[in-house]
């Protein structure tokens, strides 16, 4: 009998359905199924028996189906992340399609109700080129499905942010699910915590915030986490090219970088630097454009510390820096800036002397004297200091509030204050101000004022408390009058008065001798120094209106010259008129020499008309000094009449002497030390000559500085002898204005006036001139009755005895018996005449001499023309006054001027002032 084994069979049937289901058989898939029936023979050793079933057929159904990975539950999070606020994160998913056919799935994110928060934003995208990573073209675009074979898998990214508010835990979820919603996959639970976030704050100081050019600053950035939660990595970074462009650069090895704030204390950091902004190394480059510092977490209370030192360049200077440090993080972008001024500190001070740096305007700032004098300076001494950092150029200036003066700067050694004065800082220097009073106040105040160059300013004052005018009276006389010679005793006195209200302090008299003074004696004290030759008297205080009077004698060295004056002064200084004072100057002439003249005539006697030659030899015995300006005055004895023309030096023409009645006079004549001059001259024996006549001269002169050394007096004796005539004569005379009618020549200012240059004919045809003074002189004149005449065309006016008598023009008649006289006054009509100008022209050779008289409006013009040779084509121009009337006819003067001497007159009338009454007249012709 035989077994079915039926059991296997379904067994294996079973298996092989269940396989096909767990490996996604796909949908429409057609199985078909047999079962086999075996059973044992009945008999061993049989072959066991076998039955088949009918065959089965069935077609897989389409079944959707998909699983997420990695699970998780609220209890049990398949993912976790820690963030802090405003942050987000990326949980990966696996979804995989566990159906048997391609299905669209459905993705959405959920926040469990449990979750401390909401994120901000969740969002799933699809990992496209299976890198596992959320490339940025796979962050352009979220999705909200994924499409899958049967048995394919995606990885899909869910991107959870939180915002600033968020905290605590908060659960998300990645639900799949088929289109119909049938199957889903929701148990995908992550969890994401939000912490406390750090507060970053940044804070950059400058230390200074002030320097000057060359100087160095300490830059400190600090990132500060004030908050509860711990911060992601964080970088502190200062950018420095902005600076370095204009003038403030980085100290090489100047930057730290630390931790510090926490438990863990001080952390040193490594900074790094960069050349070009974007790289970044631990090696300095050679400019340094940003230094940086970093850490991988700033703890709460914790500090990131970043220094370095910067160096301003002179390129710097005025300029106000301003620099951002920024630190940078996740989520952090935090900036701290701070400001650095570049500038010199200049300041000055001034006041008195070791006192620059008192207060300006309180008390220890002035300075006062309490008395001053008008034109005199007063000094006060002062300190100017540079208390700036900077070196500096200073000026000073003045300005008054009380009274005017004038001021000069001076160094306390009395050399000029030159301006403007360079000092270091620090540096100080002593200033004196002398001021000069000027009259119209009784009070100076001064404000002194120093200015430097980039505009600082300081100012003292000073105070004059009381200004007077005048000086102190300094009067110097002397005993001795007239000359002096070597040995003589000369005595001095010097008197000084005060003449102010205040005392004179300090007064210091001194006369310094010359060599030719020897010092005898001083009163009241003088001294002398023998090396400066000066005598010195120490008065102390001469008190308000006080007079102190000193004496001096001293005797004239033998050092002395003729002709020196002996020249004395004294000075005096006070502390209140620091300027020396010259007292008036006494001299007195030296002379030890004498001056010696002798006179001598060429004859012992004469006769009326002979002509005496005078010799004075005049000596200057001095051995050292020529006398100058000499004057000669020899008086004659009635009876002698100077001849014009004979005076004579050292045998050459001298000219006249100045002749005032019987005085003639020689003046500016220069006799040699240790010589002689010789002066001759000749008189006339005139017809009052009688008996003895002594002629008396004397001479004097300056010597050098000595004036009037007098000579003896010489004289010369002639004794006239009238019974001795010669047989012939001669005839002098004076062609004169008549102008008081009295037929005699009357001499000296405003007396009468000679005609110069008139013609006097003698019978026979001789022709005399007159000479400047209008005296003629016709010799060898046969005895007997002689005739002259007067040219009237050679005067203005008309003779006397014409005028009033009725006579020939100019005629006289006389009887010639030695030295015979006629003169021949000249008178207008009526009135009286006034020579208003005499004036001559000269061109070369020739002259044209005009004199014009006056006689109340009537005036007369006499021209004298000189030539030595014939003018051709000659024109004489002699214009009226505009408004006077020509009487008669002017002559002609065109044509050829004839060599020798022409006189032209005319007349004419004129109401006018007499001064505007003259012309110059003008002349031309050719050669």
């Amino acid at each position: 009998m035989s077994r079915l084994l039926l059991s296997l069979s379904t067994f294996a049937l079973i298996a092989s359905l269940g396989l096909a289901s767990a490996t996604g058989t796909p949908a429409g898939t057609k199985i078909t199924n047999q079962a086999i029936g075996t059973a044992n023979p009945v008999n061993p050793g049989q072959p066991p028996i076998s039955v088949l079933s009918n065959l089965v057929s069935a077609t897989v159904s389409p079944v959707c189906s998909v699983v997420v990975q990695p699970d998780g539950t609220v209890a049990a999070p398949g993912q976790s992340a820690t963030l802090l606020p405003a942050e987000n994160t990326t949980f990966t998913y696996q979804v995989l399609n566990t159906g048997n056919t391609e299905n669209t799935y459905t993705l959405s994110s959920l926040t469990d109700a449990v979750s401390a928060f909401t994120p901000s934003s969740l969002k799933v995208y699809l990992d496209a080129n299976n890198n596992g990573v959320l490339d940025s073209a796979e962050a352009a675009t979220p999705i909200s499905s994924v499409k899958l074979a049967a048995d394919a898998k995606a990885t899909v990214f869910l991107v959870v942010t939180t915002n600033d508010a968020s905290r605590g835990d908060a659960f998300v979820n990645l639900v799949a699910s088929c289109a119909d919603g049938s199957v889903a996959d929701s148990n995908n639970i992550s969890r994401v915590q939000v912490g406390q976030p750090p507060v970053i704050s940044v804070l950059k100081t400058f230390s200074p915030t002030l320097i000057k050019p060359g100087d160095t600053t300490t830059v400190t950035v600090v990132a500060k986490n004030s908050g509860q939660g711990a911060s992601r990595a964080l970088m502190l970074t200062d950018a420095l090219d902005t600076l370095a462009a204009q003038g403030l650069t980085f100290v090489k090895g100047s930057a730290t970088a630390r931790t510090e704030g926490t438990a863990s204390g001080v952390t040193v950091v490594a900074p790094e630097y960069s050349g070009d902004l974007s790289t970044f190394s631990a090696t300095e480059p050679v400019a340094v454009k940003s230094v940086r510092a970093g850490v991988a977490s700033l703890e709460p209370a914790q500090s990131l510390i970043l220094t370095f030192k910067m160096v301003a360049g002179a390129t710097a200077e005025n300029k106000t820096f301003t620099n951002t440090a920024v630190a940078t993080g996740n989520n952090i972008n935090v900036p701290g800036s701070a400001n650095l001024d570049v500038h010199y500190t200049p300041a000055v001070a001034i006041g008195p002397i070791g006192n620059a740096e008192v207060p300006e305007g309180t008390p220890a700032d002035s300075q006062s004297v309490p008395f001053g004098v008008v034109g005199q300076p007063v000094c006060l001494d002062h300190t100017l200091k540079n208390t700036g950092d900077v070196t500096d150029n200073f000026k000073l200036s003045l300005s008054y509030s009380k009274g005017q003066a004038t001021a000069a700067y001076f160094n306390l050694d009395g050399t000029p204050f030159v301006q403007p004065v360079t000092l270091q800082p620090g540096q100080s220097v002593p200033v004196r101000v002398c001021y000069t009073p000027q009259g119209g106040s009784t009070e100076l105040q001064a404000l002194l004022t120093t200015t430097g160059d980039r505009g600082e300013t300081n100012a003292t004052t000073d105070i004059v408390t009381s200004i007077e005018g005048g000086l102190p009276v300094l009067t110097k006389t002397t005993t001795t009058t007239g000359t002096v010679k070597i040995g003589d005793t000369v005595t001095y006195s010097l008197s000084i008065k005060n003449p102010y209200t205040h005392a004179l302090t300090a007064a210091l008299a001194q006369d310094t001798l010359s060599t030719a003074h020897i010092f005898v004696s001083a009163s009241n004290g003088g001294s002398y120094d023998s090396a400066t030759r000066t005598v010195t008297w120490n008065l102390g205080t001469l008190q308000p209106g006080e007079t102190r009077t000193v004496t001096l004698v001293t005797t004239v060295s033998a050092q002395a010259v003729d002709g020196q004056n002996l020249v004395n002064t004294f000075t005096l200084t006070t502390a209140e008129v620091p300027q020396q004072i010259i007292s008036n100057e006494v001299k007195t002439p030296i002379w030890s020499a004498t001056l010696i003249i002798t006179k001598t005539v060429n004859t012992q006697q004469a006769t009326f008309g002979d002509r005496l030659t005078y010799t004075l030899m005049i000596r200057n015995t001095s051995p050292t000094t020529a006398l100058t300006g000499s004057v000669i005055t020899d008086t004659l004895p009635t009876g002698l009449m100077y001849i014009a023309g004979t005076s004579t030096l050292a045998g050459a023409a001298l000219a006249d002497p100045t002749v005032n009645g019987q005085v003639l006079t020689w003046s500016g004549l220069t006799i040699p030390a240790s010589g002689q001059i010789k002066v001759t001259y000749a008189v006339r024996v005139t017809p009052d000559a009688v008996g003895t006549m002594v002629n008396v001269v004397v001479v004097s002169g300056n010597g050098n500085n000595a004036t009037a050394i007098s000579s003896n007096t010489a004289t010369a004796t002639v004794k006239a002898t009238p019974l001795n005539f010669a047989p012939l004569g001669d005839i002098v005379g004076y062609v004169y204005l008549d102008r008081n009618h009295d037929g005699t020549y009357d001499f000296g200012k405003d007396k009468d006036i000679p005609m110069a240059r008139a013609r006097v004919i003698l019978a026979g045809g001789r022709v005399a001139l007159t000479d400047n003074d209008g005296r003629y002189h016709f010799s060898d004149v046969p005895f007997g009755t002689q005739a002259l005449r007067l040219d009237p065309a050679s005067v203005p006016y008309l003779p006397e005895d014409r005028v009033y008598e009725g006579g020939l023009s100019g005629t006289q008649t006389v009887y010639v018996r030695g030295l015979t006289s006629v003169d021949f006054p000249l008178a207008p009509v009526s009135g009286d005449v006034q020579v208003l100008r005499r004036t001559t022209l000269t061109m070369g050779d020739f002259s044209v001499q005009k004199t014009v008289y006056v006689n109340g409006q009537q005036y007369t013009v006499q021209l004298i023309l000189t030539t030595p040779t014939d003018l051709n084509e000659f024109e004489l121009t002699d214009p009226l006054p505009q408004g006077a009337a020509l009487q008669g006819d002017r002559a002609s003067l065109n044509g050829t001027l004839k060599a020798g001497e022409t006189t032209q007159m005319y007349r004419f009338t004129w109401d006018g002032e007499q001064r505007a009454a003259v012309t110059d007249p003008s002349a031309s012709w050719r050669y």
